[in-house]
């Protein structure tokens, strides 16, 4: 079977959101365009090697570490898909190292790298969330900026009028959060689902202890089911904070923002401003492939003889 049939079979099987598919979509028809439609069976360790080694922006620079990592998954889990299917006997990924990163040219190890979540990943968690304590605790974490840590930390007297009142910040330190709208709507709910206590611990389990960081990442990842990062990683938990910067980087003042944020060092609050730039050219480039991959498939589709 040749791999343009391959690849097209593949991912019609995924039961993925929109972005992440089209990013699948954009990666694997890259590589089906660069080393042509030959046989999958063919395709060889050297081959792959050769062809993630050799990846370049349009503008032929080489691309960055977490985009070369991102093709790498993408590759993964169609040979992955494609032993499963039996459609090959070995998988040619296997023992096929990942780029490591150049620290001379900045690059960073992955889980360095500050992921933003996109607004339409953050509606599906919001969605997939069962129940009302899931979604206060999600949006808490997306829109005051508070540590996941923080604010498992929580009790009811903490919050007043508005302002969260964080006892046991980074390096032990206090400090002052806010909750937007929304969040004080789902408190107002969540608390009146519980008989309307009002000291405690602010989020706790239905045996009334204090929740968990472990059971709160795996409600979060049962939410977050089929959401990944443009890089092919799973999104985590954490990225709820660091959307909650993002998007505030370059639209507010970095000394606030860092106080919002509690980072003690305005250098942590800076990066997520050179996360805004990075964001914006990725999607640029990712659309503009997109964009050719769909003008081919209409191509072929006229192509395609009348029956």
């Amino acid at each position: 079977m040749e791999i343009f049939e391959t690849l097209t079979r593949y991912l019609a099987s995924l039961n993925l959101d929109g972005d992440t598919l089209r990013a699948y979509t954009i990666d694997l028809h890259r590589f089906e365009r660069t080393i042509g439609n030959i046989p999958v069976t063919t395709i060889t360790k050297d081959h792959l090697k050769d062809y993630l080694d050799n990846l370049t922006s349009k503008y032929g620079q080489r691309v960055s570490l977490a985009t070369q990592n991102r093709h790498y998954a993408s590759l993964h889990r169609f040979f992955e898909w494609t032993l499963q299917e039996k459609i090959i006997q070995e998988n040619p990924m296997e023992h096929l190292p990942r780029r490591k990163p150049n620290k001379d040219l900045g690059e960073a190890t992955p889980g360095s790298v500050i992921r933003a979540l996109k607004k339409e990943q953050i509606e599906k968690i919001l969605k997939n969330a069962e129940t009302t304590r899931e979604k206060l605790l999600f949006t808490l974490l997306y829109t005051s900026g508070t540590r996941i840590s923080e604010a498992l930390d929580l009790n009811i007297q903490d919050i007043h009028e508005g302002t969260i009142t964080i006892r046991h910040g980074k390096g032990n330190q206090p400090r002052q959060a806010y909750l937007g709208k929304q969040t004080e709507k789902l408190l107002e709910q969540y608390l009146a689902e519980r008989g309307n206590p009002t000291s405690g611990a602010l989020f706790v389990t239905n045996h009334g202890q204090r929740l968990s960081y472990a059971r709160a990442r795996q409600l979060f990842m049962e939410a977050a089911r089929n959401l990944l990062n443009s890089d092919g990683t799973q999104v985590t938990i954490h990225q709820l904070r660091h959307t909650f910067c993002t998007e505030r980087a370059g639209h507010i003042d970095s000394f606030v923002l860092q106080r919002l944020a509690g980072h003690n060092d305005i250098r942590t609050t800076l990066r997520y401003t050179k996360v805004n730039d990075t964001v914006a050219k990725e999607a640029f480039t990712n659309f503009d492939e997109w964009q050719e991959y769909q003008q081919k498939i209409t191509q072929i589709e006229k192509a395609k003889p009348l029956r």
